[in-house]
């Protein structure tokens, strides 16, 4: 598995974030279904031992299977355990939606995702 190292290279876009070279971004794809579990479990492995802080950025999210759910909830339960920070930037409305009608909110955390900052006019 390759180990995602790409920093995010765009400014965070929430208040009190941390400087950029201290978060890893994860990009979700569109289509999370069993056969990108394969790939999306090892993507996960590769950073769940990241001492930075990890974005799983999930606003292409369309379609999720439990399959990609559950490695999420393992994902997430690891780095908890590990004293590492996970967060969820701009999880889609599907996410959120099967997250929740599987009783996964709490467990990955989507209720306490970082809200946009307010752009000043």
């Amino acid at each position: 598995m390759a180990k995602r190292s790409a920093v995010a290279k765009h400014p965070a876009s929430f208040i009190n974030a941390p400087p950029v070279d201290e978060v890893t971004r994860i990009q979700l794809g569109s289509e999370l279904g069993i056969e990108e579990a394969g790939n999306l479990h090892r993507q996960l492995l590769g950073a769940v031992d990241e001492p930075r802080v990890v974005e799983l950025d999930a606003h292409d999210v369309r379609d999720v299977h439990t399959a990609a759910l559950e490695l999420f909830c393992l994902f997430c339960r690891d780095r908890r355990a590990a004293g590492h920070e996970t967060r969820w930037l701009q999880p889609s409305e599907t996410l959120r939606s099967a997250a929740a009608l599987l009783g996964m909110t709490s467990l990955l955390a989507l209720a306490h995702e970082a809200e946009p900052a307010e752009v000043a006019a």
